[in-house]
């Protein structure tokens, strides 16, 4: 009886330390100069990207709180992904937020906010892999 085990192949293809690091170095950047572009100095935002917050119309969040929460939000969420610290917290963070982005910011977007929630998602199920603050804890107690 011949077993060859498909998960193993593409695991030797494709391994987890890999896509895992991959993903979080293209997300980061992103995410930070982002933040970065609408951030003013600690704890303001600018202006324009509190209007912008007024027009996404997202429920029970006041504009300015919403603003500050996107802006600081993706600057920490970058650094989180580049260290691989909280991988899974922040990849379930990230999927919440292509979720607000999808249903009340940018709808017609759909396509850009699948591609980013789809990493997010395997930020969040899979973890940093093995290049990571988290895959090196998890290593070291097994």
């Amino acid at each position: 009886m011949e077993t060859t085990e498909k998960p193993a192949q593409l695991a030797r293809f494709m391994p987890d330390w890999l896509v895992g690091g991959l993903i979080r170095l293209s997300l980061a950047p992103m995410l930070w100069m982002w933040g970065r572009a609408h951030a003013g100095p600690w704890p303001d935002v600018m202006p324009d990207i509190i209007h912008a917050a007024s027009v996404w119309n997202v429920p029970f969040i006041a504009p300015a709180h919403l603003a500050q929460i996107a802006v600081w939000g993706c600057q920490i969420t970058a650094a989180l992904l580049v260290l691989g610290v909280l991988t899974r917290l922040v990849g379930l963070a990230l999927l919440l937020a292509a979720g607000v982005y999808g249903l009340w910011v940018a709808p017609e977007v759909w396509p850009m906010t699948l591609l980013f929630a789809a990493s997010a998602f395997y930020l969040f199920a899979r973890g940093g892999g093995g290049l990571s603050i988290d895959g090196a804890v998890v290593a070291t107690t097994r």
